[in-house]
């Protein structure tokens, strides 16, 4: 396969215990479809908190990166099929391109360090946020239970309105 942004070969290298296509011109990296996914989920690299917070100014940057981003690259798998690019997890400013053929990922020089970074902050602020939220968002899912309750109520009985929630989860 050739490099959609420079046209040198692709070489086949390990990354985070993935088979990915990188470019030895440009340092891009080609993932074909569930790769991006396996690396984001399984990597072995633990970010510093500065490294994740450096990321911050590009999150800044969001609409602007998305609006500037013109770039028309070819597939390197299906060659003449167009890519559209597209910002990862929508909010963190770092536009990568997708085929809508083969579903196939470009990201890049550096962009899928940057990808796990994200994700690293992502993860880090989950925690944070369910310590923080976590008995409100007990609260709201009881109270989305007796709604439900109420909603599927066919009898006055607990033991079928509880087989009756059972079947609806």
């Amino acid at each position: 396969m050739k490099c959609p942004r420079c046209g040198s070969g692709l070489n086949r290298v390990q990354y985070e215990g993935v088979r990915i296509e990188v470019c030895p011109g440009c340092q891009g990296e080609w993932l074909h479809p569930g790769e991006l996914q396996k690396i984001v989920e399984h990597h072995g690299k633990v970010f510093t908190p500065d490294e994740i917070a450096s990321l911050d100014a590009v999150n800044k940057e969001i609409f602007t990166a998305e609006k500037d981003d013109r770039d028309e690259l070819n597939c390197p798998c299906c060659q003449s099929m167009r890519m559209e690019h597209f910002n990862y997890g929508d909010t963190s400013g770092i536009i990568l391109h997708k085929c809508p053929e083969c579903g196939g990922v470009w990201t890049d020089k550096e962009q899928l360090g940057k990808v796990e970074r994200v994700v690293d902050g992502w993860k880090k602020r989950l925690r944070q946020d369910s310590k923080k939220y976590g008995s409100i968002l007990k609260k709201v899912e009881l109270k989305e239970r007796q709604n439900l309750d109420k909603a599927v109520s066919i009898s006055h009985f607990g033991f079928v309105n509880a087989v009756l929630r059972r079947f609806c989860e």
